[in-house]
């Protein structure tokens, strides 16, 4: 996952520039804030060697509004984070960095802890 890493992270450094240079930097936080959560899903979904399907069928969640999470196109809930957490025996946090900038992350940690 290294490597799609790098790539997300230096694609998201050229619209961050494209952005800002427009004058659109709040615009742009959001947007990278929606496509690292789909990322972090696929990510905790890898991690598992789970397919979508295998992941609905652990999580409760529709595999439907699995596959739209991962592609961007949703907007889950937080009941369903904590769904897809459980169901790999993760828990979901959410942490406001700088005043200038908040942005929302989720924590790996395990369940039982």
């Amino acid at each position: 996952m290294s490597k799609r890493k790098n790539d997300f992270d230096e694609f998201m450094k050229e619209v961050e520039k494209e952005s800002t240079e427009a004058g659109q930097a709040e615009a742009f936080a959001a947007y990278g804030d929606h496509f690292r959560l789909a990322l972090e899903v696929i990510q905790l979904r890898k991690d598992q060697g789970w397919t979508q399907q295998q992941m609905a069928k652990a999580s409760g969640v529709q595999q439907s509004e699995i596959s739209r999470i991962e592609r961007g196109q949703a907007n889950p809930t937080y009941r369903t984070l904590t769904a897809l957490a459980h169901a790999a025996k993760m828990t979901v946090g959410f942490v406001s960095s700088s005043p200038k900038r908040r942005r929302t992350s989720t924590h790996r940690q395990s369940a039982s802890t």
